[in-house]
């Protein structure tokens, strides 16, 4: 078999051909340029049972991030198993307000709070070279890949990982305490896509009935971990902006602001304490 046979054989297994040119660029090593450029090019079998091995597990709807092992966001690759969730484009506005702010401090103390993978926290901290960034979760295999993508990203000088749920072993005070927290509300759960419900973590996505009760509490705690003038930044379910905006009022933040994602759906809501 050469490759044009290849292609056209399992082509029907990805109504969306990109991602056939993806795995493709995986087994063989190459760009997609190469595929078109080398359409005679004799395909070794071993190539072709892990292109079909691939198509078994997309047609379960497997994402794509899981099956390649990586993804990228905010131009970085991050290794991801199915411990942690995938990293998603809309959440770059969060790390990007985050740099934004960060410019007012001179040596800026960062907790990324539930970091997940590390992508937002690994990604300031390679953009902000002059900062200390914190990543904590309580999930020792979301600390386990942290700690992977710390040193894939070559960032180890200015992060550390400690692992803690929520606030309880954090024992530092921080300039900005950004976080992505879980935000589904369970009505909304158990009627999600089957490729987030069947693979990606529950401990990641659901957050009770209303979907805000961890912005309720790191609301509330961060306050004991801020540095005078220093920020809370979330990121927040499509429908959630206003009543995160309400609990921050409530305890005691200001500035409060709401930034949209590249899609224009209210994404992110910052305040001052």
């Amino acid at each position: 078999m050469v490759i044009s046979q290849l292609i056209n054989s399992y082509s029907g297994f990805f109504p969306d051909k990109k991602e056939m040119y993806l795995f493709l660029e995986e087994i063989f090593k190459k760009d997609i340029s190469y595929f078109y450029a080398h359409q005679d090019q004799i395909v070794e079998d071993d190539k072709a049972k892990l292109l079909l091995e691939y198509a078994k597990r997309r047609i379960k709807k497997e994402p794509v991030a899981y099956i390649l092992g990586k993804a990228y966001f905010y131009g970085n690759e991050f290794i991801v198993d199915r411990n942690v969730l995938i990293p998603r484009p809309d959440t770059e506005v969060l790390v990007e307000q985050v740099i934004s702010e960060s410019a007012n401090f001179e040596k800026p103390n960062i907790l990324d709070l539930a970091c997940g993978s590390g992508c937002i926290g690994i990604s300031i901290a390679k953009k902000l070279k002059e900062s200390t960034v914190v990543l904590s979760d309580v999930s020792q295999d979301c600390i386990n890949i942290t700690s992977i993508n710390i040193r894939h990203n070559n960032v180890e000088n200015n992060t550390k990982v400690v692992k803690s749920n929520l606030f309880s072993d954090i024992q530092e005070k921080f300039d900005i305490i950004v976080s992505n927290p879980p935000y589904i509300p369970y009505h909304e759960y158990i009627s999600l896509d089957k490729q987030v419900a069947d693979y990606e973590p529950e401990l990641a996505l659901l957050a009770g009935e209303e979907g805000t009760e961890f912005y309720e509490i790191i609301s509330k705690e961060a306050k004991n971990y801020l540095n005078k003038d220093g920020w809370v930044m979330f990121e927040v379910g499509y429908n959630q902006s206003k009543r995160v905006e309400d609990i921050l009022k409530k305890q005691g933040y200001s500035d409060i602001t709401i930034n949209a994602d590249i899609q224009g759906i209210h994404r992110v809501v910052r305040a001052k304490f």
